[in-house]
């Protein structure tokens, strides 16, 4: 399939791999959601990947074979070669990005919003989904809605600031992390560590040569960011978890020789039945939940301009009073 210009076309990066569980709710979410375009990095699949993004329209696949401790390496280029001066996504499969008043309000609307008001990117939290059941007993199905199975969620979270390098300004830049939340409260304490869990996300950007992204997607130099903020919703917790979790920490090829998935395996290996579901975990409704919660913000301008579009915030707007 050859790749037109496609100049105004919003487009998503991601690499995959062995990710047949996941894909195809994914693919559908964006595609769906109004991105234009998604390239697929297949790192060495061995399941059907392929073959499940194959299936969708507008998806272009490239299959890598090195190690993914090069990883970063190709979102850049593939940035540089099909992003530059457009509005990009990058995600993992186990990302669903979501920003206030989603349900209705379609991402070219959002995308238009930030255009307008001159903002190149919008920061994100990554929220922990789970099941209330062992995450070996999730049992979630393929073109499912995660949150169906997964819906409960830690409600705080801790946010400060920290400085980080801008490779391309070889300067170091202040930005504010969201950090904690499930991951802290259970892997941490199960395994007996330490381990700092990243929550910020910079998944929606308009790439240009001013904008440095930070691997990892946690945080971005550069930008004007918005005014208001997203959540991705972040599904790893699934039936697969154990396994997965077991291979990466063996390959090694994840940040500092996979020593998260090595947490994660440690906790798994002293208790096959881990839970992560407890008494103040929260079950998932909708945007405005999150809003009230203040792990999403919207602004009085962006309320103003979906008013503008016809899109009935009214009800909306009085339930969060």
């Amino acid at each position: 399939m050859s790749i037109p210009r496609g100049k105004d076309e919003l487009r998503l990066f991601v690499i995959a791999r062995n990710e047949s569980l996941r894909l195809p709710y994914f693919l559908r979410y964006y595609l769906d959601r109004g991105v234009d375009r998604i390239f697929l990095i297949d790192n060495d699949s061995t399941d059907n990947t392929i073959e499940i993004a194959l299936q969708f329209p507008n998806v272009h696949v490239f299959k890598i074979t090195e190690s993914f401790k090069n990883f970063w390496n190709w979102i850049e280029f593939f940035l540089n070669k099909y992003g530059k001066n457009r509005w990009c996504l990058v995600v993992d499969v186990d990302e669903l990005l979501s920003y206030p008043f989603e349900e209705i309000t379609p991402l070219k609307t959002l995308v238009n919003y930030l255009e307008k008001n001159k903002f190149d990117a919008i920061r994100s939290f990554l929220l922990d989904i789970y099941s209330d059941k062992p995450i070996i007993e999730t049992n979630y199905c393929p073109n499912n809605n995660p949150l169906e199975s997964c819906p409960y969620f830690d409600p705080t979270f801790n946010e400060g600031r920290i400085k980080l390098f801008d490779k391309k300004r070889w300067m170091y830049f202040e930005t504010i992390i969201y950090f904690g939340g499930m991951r802290e409260r259970v892997f941490n304490k199960i395994a007996r560590s330490s381990w700092n869990y990243h929550l910020s996300k910079i998944s929606l950007f308009k790439y240009s040569g001013n904008v440095y992204v930070t691997e990892g997607m946690h945080s971005v130099n550069g930008a004007q960011i918005a005014d208001i903020t997203g959540v991705v919703f972040h599904t790893k917790y699934m039936q697969d978890f154990i396994k997965r979790v077991m291979i990466e920490s063996q390959r090694e090829v994840h940040f500092g020789n996979a020593m998260e998935y090595k947490i994660y395996n440690k906790a798994c290996l002293s208790e096959n039945d881990i839970t992560l579901c407890f008494k103040d975990s929260v079950r998932f409704e909708n945007s405005r939940q999150l809003i009230k919660l203040g792990i999403m913000r919207t602004s009085v301008q962006f309320n103003n301009y979906l008013a503008e579009k016809d899109l009935d915030l009214s009800l909306i707007i009085r339930k969060l009073k």
